[in-house]
């Protein structure tokens, strides 16, 4: 009885053992993504593209805030002479067009992220397929960002693939 304990407790440690070294090695590496994403030229082309529509919104809400200051002034130089219906009618002409400004800044800032997110989303995704196809190739568990700052610590073992990705991007 006392073997048969002792021979289970042996086998259940060789088990043990046998598990814990079946086990595939985990291999980490980390890419800086922005670096990756800086350095593409589809990168340059969409930050020239938004930048034209940003001033091309910009020059419209210039326009908007040149005739609502030009109405105000308008109402500042007449307000002694208005009557209370004019005066009113006035003030509900510069409210309307305060509204209306607010208004396009709001949209135009919604228009314009809604369109670098459609300029970037290609280059992301050719930048994940090319570390996608860097980490399969070598063998790798996981590659983490460390642009992002969520990456708190990197290890000396922990392989920098940036330079591998940007040569898959660039052959």
């Amino acid at each position: 009885m006392k073997n048969l304990i002792i021979s289970s407790f042996v086998t259940g440690l060789l088990f043990i053992s046998l598990v814990s070294f079946s086990q595939p090695q985990i291999k980490i590496g980390h890419v800086n993504f922005e670096e990756i994403m800086s350095v593409l030229p589809e990168s340059d082309s969409a930050k020239a593209i938004l930048q034209k529509e940003t001033k091309e919104l910009e020059s419209a809400y210039e326009e908007l805030t040149v005739t609502y200051n030009q109405l105000y002034d308008d109402y500042q130089k007449g307000l002694t002479s208005y009557s209370a219906l004019v005066k009113r009618t006035k003030e509900d002409e510069l409210l309307d067009k305060q509204k209306r400004m607010s208004e396009f800044e709001q949209n135009a800032s919604a228009i314009l992220q809604n369109r670098n997110a459609e300029l970037v989303k290609p280059i992301i995704e050719k930048i994940n397929k090319a570390i996608n196809k860097v980490a399969t190739e070598n063998g790798f568990t996981y590659i983490l960002d460390i642009s992002k700052g969520s990456v708190v610590f990197t290890s000396k073992d922990s392989q920098n693939i940036t330079a591998v990705v940007l040569k898959v991007l660039r052959p």
